[in-house]
């Protein structure tokens, strides 16, 4: 037996289609004819092929084919991305008759999206401005908020509440992304003024 330098399983493949020719094919030959090991690869996949060639079974219908597939492969998440809506201002907001109109440091947006609201609460210190809320929604901890612009970015994860504070940002226009397992609310125009 033979067992100096194996022929790959490759071109032991090759073989058995009939796929080597030349010098490639006689050298693979004689060392066939003195390594049992590589012969009997040989025989098992001219065995294998001659099977495969003569199985005359119907194909599997593809929906059974695909009903097979997703039992072993992960299915993609249902991810969807919603654009919210802005249903509140309290800046355009003009107070109730009867009460006192207090000028706050804060402006206070009201988003919808879907099943989802979005209470943004946000404060201009300094010529930055912090972003802060909650998503009113279930099952929503763990996600995470990001905003980003032309002026920088910061993001910042959703506690057991649902809310969150980001780190501030200077003054400008920017977009805000809040990312939970099945969703992604897109807020894609938000102006941040002093």
């Amino acid at each position: 037996m033979n067992t100096s330098a194996h022929i790959s399983l490759g071109t032991l493949a090759d073989m058995a289609e009939d796929r080597v020719a030349g010098a490639a094919l006689r050298a693979a030959l004689a060392h066939v004819s003195t390594c049992s090991a590589c012969d009997d690869i040989l025989r098992r996949l001219r065995h294998l092929i001659l099977t495969m060639k003569g199985d005359r079974a119907p194909d599997v219908p593809r929906d059974v084919l695909l009903s097979a597939i997703n039992i072993f492969s992960p299915s993609p998440s249902p991810l969807r991305r919603v654009v919210a809506i802005l249903t509140f201002d309290s800046r355009s907001a003009s107070p109730a008759f009867g009460m006192r109109s207090v000028h706050t440091a804060s402006r206070q947006l009201l988003y919808s999206a879907q099943e989802t609201d979005l209470d943004l609460r946000i404060t201009v210190q300094n010529g930055e401005c912090i972003v802060a809320g909650q998503i009113m929604r279930d099952g929503c901890s763990g996600g995470v908020v990001e905003i980003s612009g032309a002026n920088g970015s910061s993001e910042a994860s959703l506690n057991e509440l649902c809310e969150f504070t980001l780190p501030a940002v200077p003054v400008g226009n920017y977009s805000l992304m809040v990312r939970m397992l099945d969703v992604e609310i897109e807020i894609p125009e938000l102006e941040l003024k002093g």
